[in-house]
């Protein structure tokens, strides 16, 4: 059984009835992806709070291939088990692991399940015996495993990437590059 809040291999944040669509491709290991996080990631949220988009994620797991280890999939599968508990704590934790990211990069914290629970423990209302559990089993590995397999079905080849409905917005300034500034982000999406 998939994850609650999710279609196909995405996990969506806002109301699935909106029309307008913010595809969001990261990598939850990605150093781009956490600076595009950093300054957007509240933005995007707002634009979905206020109905005028909703967010389908897409996640990559490109580090766990290149570097090694399993944190990408691992912490999709805990972001899996957090969508289950709601839209707002899925968010929530999403903020909060890109905010502990491990560096560098093939430090592999997040296929630690102490880590992943230790994190969660800063989202009101994510942690409970369910959730614990769903970590501690791999409930949702199979299925992050999936989802990262799917990911290259889009034709992305790195993160993050942002779509509006299918036209593509770019997020970071130039290659390793600081993020957009959230009213250069809004600017593009009032085009």
């Amino acid at each position: 059984m998939p994850p609650k809040n999710t279609t196909g291999t995405a996990i969506y944040y806002g109301d699935l009835n909106t029309s307008h669509v913010l595809q969001v491709f990261l990598e939850l290991r990605d150093r781009a992806s956490h600076r595009m996080a950093a300054s957007l990631l509240g933005t995007m949220r707002q634009v979905a709070d206020d109905g005028e988009f909703v967010i389908k994620f897409h996640f990559a797991g490109l580090l766990d291939d290149t570097v090694g280890g399993a944190g990408s999939q691992h912490g999709l599968s805990a972001l899996a088990a957090a969508a289950d508990a709601g839209q707002k704590q899925f968010i929530e934790y999403l903020g909060t692991l890109f905010a502990h990211q491990p560096f560098p990069p093939g430090e592999d914290r997040f296929a630690d399940t102490s880590v992943l629970l230790s994190l969660a423990g800063e989202v009101d209302g994510l942690r409970s015996a369910d959730f614990d559990r769903k970590l501690r089993e791999g409930t949702y590995l199979t299925w992050a495993g999936e989802a990262i397999g799917n990911f290259e079905s889009f034709g992305v080849v790195g993160t993050p990437v942002v779509w509006r409905d299918s036209e593509v917005i770019p997020v970071v300034k130039s290659d390793g590059g600081p993020a957009i500034t959230p009213q250069e982000f809004l600017a593009q999406l009032q085009r």
